[in-house]
């Protein structure tokens, strides 16, 4: 063999070696990449397993995938009941405090929760420049970069929308979205989860009928605020209202009309008190209700009753479209806990009914029904 042809084969040699360890990187890139993904798979499936609030488990999931994917802003919207919209429940990186909800087929969510269809976009301008559009929320600001947007399903139904974008073009790739899509499925699933958690939750410690809190978390809140009361020494109030004559109001009406009128009043009790804030709206029973008004005194939780009479007695009640002849008015009493009380809860529930019932019998700020033409 010559010496040009020994060159030339250690040269073909040497051309082979680099396209075997080229080979070799691209093997060893792509394991590592399905190692990460099943590292991704296994610690997903694990935190959607162990969490079943939500929040909690998108967070932690979002950390997850920002592990293996390079997104910078993340948006998990949840399509509602109605399925009429999609409600924004997670986000990262977008800044937004407001809630937020889009209506289905608006936007790159609505559209995609409407079709069922993932989306790859790898030049953001562009979109924009034909779409004109929002890719996480509505008014958002315009930007370059690349984004991905996944339809989560349960049975092939779309119960929300997963958006991911990154500020660089080509960013996010194909093979991203691929992988996105496989783990949509356990997203979803566990989404559905935690959806039913609440809801269930909510039904045990809620009234079907009104959507107050139920005679269990009111002994519970109640217990709270007590232990809360002997440990802080700020005052606490107990107010009770009942509906006089109610079992007239339903022979006059029916049972129906009676029940709407309880969905009415227990609106203007929430409405009329601090229930956004701290006070506490319970339906005790039938036509009772029950308001635990924490580190408020006597006189001022007087005043709040006496507010919630006169806006139950100016309240046009109506069921069916018809409006309720006469008025809807109601009783109520009143208890409060200060520094030289000492009482336990049935105590203080007790000592509120014996003000109740005292107020009935009285006829002193009652509220109770009144047929037309009665007093």
């Amino acid at each position: 063999m010559s010496d040009e042809q020994l060159k030339a084969r250690i040269a073909q040699l040497e051309q082979s070696l680099q396209q075997s360890q080229s080979q070799e990187k691209i093997l060893g890139d792509l394991l590592e990449k399905k190692l990460n993904e099943i590292y991704i798979h296994y610690h997903i499936s694990r935190t959607i397993g162990s969490l079943l609030d939500l929040q909690d488990m998108l967070t932690k999931v979002a950390a997850i995938i920002k592990k293996c994917l390079p997104f910078e802003r993340i948006s998990v919207y949840i399509l509602a009941e109605n399925k009429k919209y999609l409600e924004l429940a997670y986000s990262s990186g977008l800044n937004m405090k407001e809630r937020v909800t889009v209506p289905l087929g608006n936007g790159t969510p609505g559209r995609i929760a409407e079709h069922g269809e993932h989306i790859h976009i790898h030049d953001l301008s562009i979109f924009y420049k034909t779409f004109k559009d929002f890719i996480h929320y509505p008014g958002e600001a315009i930007h370059d970069g690349s984004y991905i947007g996944i339809a989560l399903k349960v049975h092939n139904t779309t119960i929300g929308v997963l958006g991911m974008d990154n500020s660089t073009r080509h960013s996010l790739s194909v093979d991203d979205m691929d992988f996105m899509t496989i783990l949509s499925h356990q997203l979803a699933a566990g989404i559905e989860k935690s959806l039913l958690f609440s809801k269930i939750q909510h039904m045990s410690q809620h009234d079907d009928l009104t959507g107050l809190y139920n005679y269990r978390i009111f002994q519970e809140r109640l217990f709270q605020e007590i232990k809360r009361r002997n440990r802080t020494h700020k005052p606490l109030s107990l107010l009770m209202l009942d509906i006089d004559n109610f079992k007239q109001f339903n022979d006059t009406y029916g049972h129906q009309a009676g029940d709407d009128v309880l969905k009415e009043l227990s609106t203007i009790i929430t409405h009329q008190s601090r229930s956004s804030a701290i006070d506490v709206c319970c339906r005790y029973g039938g036509e009772e209700f029950a308001v635990i008004m924490p580190e408020l005194e006597i006189h001022n939780a007087v005043n709040v009753a006496d507010r919630i009479r006169r806006a139950i007695e100016n309240h046009p009640f109506s069921f069916n479209k018809q409006q309720v002849k006469g008025k809807v008015t109601v009783s109520f009493g009143v208890a409060s806990l200060t520094d030289e009380d000492n009482l336990s809860l049935e105590e203080l529930i007790k000592k509120a009914d014996d003000a109740l019932y005292r107020s009935k019998r009285e006829g002193r700020n009652r509220v109770s029904f009144i047929p037309s033409g009665g007093e």
